[in-house]
């Protein structure tokens, strides 16, 4: 579709109007009944505003599974929408739950207090297991179902839900391709799991996994851990617990997990969580960030169409390794570097760019639409309207429709 010009690399969409409504919307919230907890739940779903185009060939995505939804959906959504289109981070779905009982569901261990939790508050810790069951045996088959998944999947959680994503990430390695976690609550059952960490990680092979683990400053100011160390007490030991988490992945880095640690000086536990999404997000995107709308360098008509293609093969060879599946070179991108050329009267290197889409994506309607334009702008109308009319039997356009009654 020629609608689609170069300038579209520049512009940004954070959300979706509504054709009906005069409101904006970024989700939708849906219900399911989990057998395995006894009670129903209540999720939020986001759609990459891509997943509703028709005239482009069907996308897979990965899907993000967030915890905490109530909190940390709208900004999550929000930064996945702004900076997908900008080609930062790969398009995701993002599920986000809502708790009932955080406490309950994401801690591994049942306690009946600690230093940061009363009796009252701990009475029904300890359903940690019940909840990775509900999402391996219902939530996610759920997902999959119904919407157009990749077979990549991601978890973020901050504090407790911090401490289940580790959880998760040592015991329940195989469930989540990545792992975003965010000033986790380390602290929790006097410290159990990463005193645990050093015999999973000595042990277990992750075949490539990703975490991102974010560290705040929870204290006025940054505690020296070799004075922590010299006095005994749960307060010190909680401290602590980080860096023995951090160690035990220094003296695993054999076992294919790919890891980072940041601290944010400046940031408390309740402000560190959207720096850290999208910290988060860069380090695990960090091979897809080569398609940025920033690389000028790479997607502009004064560059060989050859270069532009053989970065675009070997950056989604990167990307296809990096995220454990195959991922063609995007449509949209390659369909707009096609016009780039083809306004340029530069005929040979657009066909390159539209030939590369005949090829990937078979069944898209934009497919013959650009190469019956591409066609149209050679003067070749018996091929301009053989394209077109191929379009049109895939989809019903009026101005595909309009441009081949005016080839007649």
């Amino acid at each position: 579709m020629k609608n689609f010009l170069f300038l579209l690399f520049f512009l940004t969409t954070i959300i979706s109007y509504s054709q009906e409504k005069n409101d904006i919307s970024i989700g939708k919230t849906y219900k399911t009944y989990s057998k395995i907890l006894g009670e129903e739940r209540q999720y939020f779903v986001y759609l990459p505003e891509s997943a509703s185009e028709k005239i482009f060939g069907k996308q897979k995505y990965p899907v993000i599974y967030l915890l905490d939804g109530e909190q940390h959906f709208q900004g999550l959504a929000a930064m996945m929408e702004n900076m997908g289109s900008l080609r930062v981070f790969q398009e995701c779905i993002i599920v986000a739950i809502p708790n009932i009982d955080r406490i309950r569901d994401f801690t591994p261990t049942h306690i009946t207090s600690g230093i940061f939790l009363d009796s009252v508050s701990a009475k029904s810790s300890g359903g940690g297991k019940k909840f990775t069951a509900f999402l391996q045996k219902e939530l996610i088959p759920e997902i999959e179902s119904k919407y157009p998944t990749a077979p990549y999947r991601m978890l973020i959680g901050h504090s407790l839900g911090g401490l289940f994503v580790i959880n998760t990430l040592l015991k329940h390695t195989e469930l989540f391709n990545s792992y975003i976690s965010i000033d986790p609550a380390l602290w929790y059952d006097n410290s159990k799991l990463t005193k645990e960490a050093e015999h999973i990680l000595s042990d277990k092979k992750f075949n490539n996994r990703n975490v991102f683990i974010s560290v705040a400053n929870g204290f006025k100011n940054k505690l020296d851990t070799a004075e922590v160390r010299k006095t005994i007490t749960p307060f010190n030991d909680a401290v602590l617990a980080m860096d023995r988490l951090k160690s035990a992945l220094q003296r695993n880095g054999n076992k294919k997990l790919l890891w980072k640690i940041k601290y944010y000086e400046e940031e408390g536990h309740n402000t560190a969580p959207f720096i850290s999404e999208y910290d988060g997000l860069h380090y695990i995107f960090r091979d897809y960030n080569f398609l940025s709308v920033d690389n000028y360098d790479l997607f502009n008509a004064s560059v060989k169409d050859k270069t532009i293609l053989d970065a675009l093969k070997a950056g989604y060879k990167q990307i296809s390794k990096s995220m454990g599946y195959e991922i063609l070179p995007s449509e949209s991108i390659v369909n707009n570097m096609g016009y780039v050329f083809l306004r340029a009267n530069k005929f040979e290197s657009a066909y390159h760019f539209f030939q590369m889409n005949e090829i990937n994506y078979p069944y898209s309607f934009n497919v013959y639409d650009a190469l019956g334009d591409y066609h149209s702008a050679k003067g070749e109308k018996e091929e301009a309207k053989k394209y077109y009319i191929k379009a049109l039997s895939i989809l019903d356009y009026p101005e595909t429709a309009a441009k081949l009654k005016a080839l007649k």
